[in-house]
């Protein structure tokens, strides 16, 4: 899919759609119909690449499973990160069964077969690049920044992610005063290379290579995002797009039907169970923290994301925005 710029408006624009109708532009005959198959391609990359392989599987299960093994109870970090990985295997695996195996969800409503669609999970997930969790970096990497186009939800999620780095920085320097201590830390030191061991193609990417509390902030602080701004953007905020299925489908039939009413049911029950209660980002941990400076400073990080919250509510509600107040604070169905 090829696109341009309107240097007029700022926009991005598609002028062109490679699929199996061929080369197609916009005022061509099957233009509509490629668009139909683009964002079909679309809605399916994010929801099994993009989402349950990336978040769910390929960062989410190692993170909680290296806090879990590698930070004991006692530890600060893990006070820090226990609201984020909460319950996350547990969820992982009871959704992997229901919803990977032969006749699942993913089978069932997108388009690959069992054996394709296992040769996509098997495809993407080593190619994951845990730049994706930092959106800062993310965008200098695919180069959008200043690129001469508006990147209105860019500066969303960059200004979300820069209250969670504020709180990962703050309070890790509330119990490491030098990187020396940091790099000390053996319990860290062993998180660290389990998560390179365990997430395809390890963290070095945000991480750097010399253990410093800054590097370390950056790292921490995408995994906060993963579990909270990423998840809702990628898996629980579709229930606004992905439902209409005339416009966003997840199916394209060579005869023009609609998704079978079986296929709509079963995406209706998957959009719904990411939208189920879960306990919010907003939520007070103080309750969680070893002492009294890091009770305080998760109370400034909620402090934090209400000042966030009420900025954006200067401006007109937008579906696409993700405000702080619908994050929850893990990635669990």
């Amino acid at each position: 899919m090829l696109f341009r710029v309107d240097e007029a408006t700022r926009r991005v624009e598609a002028t062109q759609i490679n699929c199996e109708l061929g080369t197609c532009k916009p005022g061509d005959a099957a233009w509509e119909l490629a668009q139909k198959i683009a964002l079909c391609a679309a809605t399916t990359h994010v929801s099994l690449v993009r989402h349950f392989n990336g978040v769910h599987l390929a960062a989410g299960a190692p993170f909680a499973i290296a806090t879990r093994s590698n930070l004991p109870a006692t530890h600060p970090l893990r006070r820090l990160l226990w609201p984020h990985m909460y319950g996350t295997q547990y969820s992982n695996q009871i959704v992997t069964k229901g919803q990977m195996a032969k006749g699942g969800d993913f089978e069932t409503i997108f388009s690959f077969t069992h054996r394709g669609m296992c040769k996509l999970f098997s495809e993407t997930y080593e190619q994951y690049d845990i730049t994706v969790l930092d959106p800062e970096r993310d965008a200098e990497q695919r180069g959008i920044l200043d690129a001469g186009f508006d990147t209105p939800a860019l500066s969303n999620r960059l200004a979300l992610f820069g209250v969670m780095h504020a709180h990962a920085l703050r309070y890790l320097r509330l119990y490491y005063d030098s990187d020396a201590k940091l790099r000390a830390d053996v319990n860290f030191q062993g998180w660290v290379e389990e998560l390179n061991r365990t997430i395809p193609n390890g963290v070095q990417k945000l991480l750097g290579e010399d253990f410093t509390i800054e590097n370390a902030a950056r790292l921490i602080a995408a995994f906060i995002y993963m579990a909270t701004v990423e998840h809702e953007i990628l898996g629980t905020g579709l229930w606004n797009y992905q439902l209409w299925t005339n416009v966003q489908p997840v199916r394209i039939y060579r005869n023009g039907q609609r998704a079978p009413l079986d296929v709509y049911q079963r995406l209706v029950n998957a959009n719904f169970n990411l939208n189920v209660s879960r306990t919010r980002l907003m939520h007070d941990f103080g309750y969680l923290a070893l002492d009294r400076k890091g009770a305080d400073a998760f109370r400034i990080f909620r402090y934090e994301l209400q000042h966030l919250q009420e900025e954006m509510e200067q401006d007109p509600f937008t579906f696409w925005k993700i405000y702080p107040n619908i994050l929850e604070a893990n990635i669990n169905a």
